[in-house]
């Protein structure tokens, strides 16, 4: 296969939705990934999962790992512009002649397998094919029953927690917190961006697998970050200290100053970025991390005359809420949705504005329509944001 075809193999998958779509139990990953030798057993891993900033993290860890001298993996999901994001090597996308390669040595063992278990697998025999020092990898969804949970990582980091996906996860915060503290190993610490009874389902876990438990609280203040936002202030204090327990318990040098560098160079698509002099694109698909955009659009709105806000959500997201919190900072609303199955009619979106909103709103099909009436719109002194779910984002190149 080249790569357009290997792209095109992928979407034949069952689940091939590009999310971390999970079977019941871990047995199809595991048997897919025997056939290939088991790559993951010889990785160095820190596993990350959580709700918000688990991706901001990953790339934070990653970049501190190479400023630190080491050949480093990153596996993410999902990606924003291109596939090939969720494949990265010392930072650097994956080739496409190497995706092709990998892919292809990876299907004949194929069965049954989801998209996700498959590429998933696929990343673990890239890694070690390359014969990385580090591999950092991004819990898809949830992490008891996420593909990725075959590992026994170095370090185990969860983020903080929030409501999502409650359809898989749970109704509820400790629900939710429980799904994701089954990344937890039997004497693997782990790091902790978690509060309240979310925290303490954790640290109930990591009791019952003598896991200690390093609790991040305070944002860290003392260093210039490469992502932007107030909110990747947490995102940086947790990636720290995730560098620290791999310095003081493993004995790799990671040095204050790599820690310095990586942070600052750090860089993740599509968060809270300007991809133009007045359209800002972030990736908020959730109420925690609307509230963080909202946030930081506070802070904008005194520099801009206005606001028009480009934002589509998928239909298993709390709509309401998120657009509660984040539509009263905008002067116009364009209701769009991305190009795939999960997203929400706009029409629905606009049943779920506030009374305030409705007079303010416009309805347009597409990404593209909305961000070109959106652009005729706006003013020079006015800011375009989009916003909603990466796969809006995403249809922005």
């Amino acid at each position: 296969m080249n790569y357009p075809q290997a792209l095109a193999f992928l979407e034949t998958l069952p689940g091939a939705e590009k999310i971390g779509k999970f079977h019941q139990n871990l047995n199809p990953i595991k048997k897919l990934l025997k056939k290939l030798g088991n790559p993951e057993k010889s990785l160095k891993v820190i596993h990350i999962a959580g709700t918000v900033g688990k991706g901001s993290v990953a790339m934070m860890v990653s970049s501190i790992l190479r400023e630190a001298g080491f050949k480093v993996g990153t596996y993410t999901s999902p990606h924003v512009w291109d596939f090939r994001e969720r494949y990265l090597l010392n930072l650097k996308k994956i080739s496409k002649q190497d995706f092709a390669a990998v892919l292809t040595g990876t299907k004949p063992f194929i069965r049954g397998q989801s998209y996700f278990e498959v590429i998933t697998a696929a990343a673990f025999r890239y890694f070690k094919e390359k014969n990385v020092d580090f591999l950092v990898c991004e819990v898809g969804m949830g992490g008891r029953l996420d593909a990725t949970n075959i590992i026994t990582p170095l370090v185990s980091v969860i983020t903080a927690i929030g409501l999502e996906h409650t359809h898989v996860l749970g109704n509820s915060l400790p629900k939710i917190a429980r799904e994701k503290a089954g990344i937890i190993k039997q004497n693997v610490p782990v790091i902790a961006g978690a509060a309240g009874n979310a925290l303490l389902e954790i640290r109930k876990i990591a009791a019952k697998r003598n896991a200690p438990v390093i609790t991040v609280y305070k944002p860290l203040q003392k260093y210039t970050l490469g992502l932007k936002g107030e909110f990747q202030k947490m995102n940086a204090a947790i990636a720290v200290e995730s560098a620290k327990v791999l310095n003081t318990k493993y004995r790799f040098p990671i040095s204050k100053a790599s820690i310095k560098s990586g942070l600052r160079k750090s860089f993740n698509p599509g968060r809270l970025c300007f991809i133009k002099k007045n359209v800002l694109v972030d990736c908020a698909h959730n109420p925690d991390g609307m509230e963080a955009l909202a946030v930081e659009l506070t802070k904008l709105k005194r520099s801009y005359n206005k606001i028009i806000l480009v934002i589509g959500i998928l239909k298993d997201k709390d709509k309401k809420k998120m657009l509660d919190i984040i539509t009263p900072l905008a002067d116009t609303i364009i209701l769009t949705k991305p190009n795939i199955p999960r997203a929400e009619d706009p029409r629905k979106l606009q049943k779920c504005l506030k009374k305030e909103m409705m007079m303010k709103n416009y309805i347009a099909p597409t990404v593209k329509s909305a961000v070109a009436l959106a652009k005729k719109i706006a003013g020079k002194k006015d800011l375009i944001v989009v916003a909603g779910s990466m796969y809006v984002a995403g249809e922005l190149q």
